[in-house]
């Protein structure tokens, strides 16, 4: 086999994974009069400014009921970190969830145990995107073996975790920046 023939044979395989990735978790959810395709797709490095766009958006737009401007500017400035989001994505199993061909919301699992990231764009909310990020980390964690997952999540994604199964473990006071923001380590035992 030449390189020419290995290249293309590599690329038929990626491609065929992307497909097999889409159709797998294709969902169409009921979002009023319209439905609402929900495809899944593993993040790449050309992915991050789209997915530091949708983790800003989110602090700002979604969180501003739980955290003062202060907070979520500090919080923000995690996206100035490009070695951290590349490496999270080079590392973890990364995906995002697309409506339409529009990047709508994306989560990571690292270490088959831990929800690292987990956001959707306040132009998608209620429409199962979150649900749909969520079912798709389990089941891989479960895959895995993971016996209990764990994440540390914002006051205003606490009520989504509690539905999912999750209790409190701890409250983390964090300063960021001189900052404090409060957080919550949850956890959940995984049936396996």
């Amino acid at each position: 086999m030449n390189l020419k023939s290995a290249a293309d044979a590599i690329n038929f395989h990626s491609w065929c994974f992307h497909f097999i990735l889409k159709i797998d978790y294709f969902v169409r959810m009921n979002n009023g009069d319209q439905l609402t395709a929900i495809t899944l797709r593993q993040a790449t490095r050309t992915d991050l400014e789209c997915l530091q766009a949708i983790y800003k958006e989110t602090i700002d737009h979604t969180c501003a009921h739980d955290y003062d401007p202060e907070q979520r500017d500090a919080w923000k400035q995690g996206t100035e970190n490009l070695e951290r989001w590349a490496a999270a994505i080079d590392t973890q199993y990364f995906i995002i969830a697309e409506v339409d061909g529009n990047q709508a919301g994306f989560g990571s699992l690292k270490d088959n145990d831990y929800i690292d990231f987990m956001f959707t764009s306040k132009h998608y909310l209620r429409q199962g995107i979150a649900q749909t990020i969520y079912d798709r980390l389990e089941e891989k964690a479960a895959k895995t073996g993971a016996e209990i997952l764990t994440a540390d999540v914002s006051k205003t994604a606490r009520p989504f975790f509690e539905r999912q199964g999750f209790a409190v473990s701890a409250e983390n006071r964090n300063c960021i920046r001189g900052v404090w923001i409060t957080n919550f380590r949850m956890q959940k035992v995984l049936s396996n």
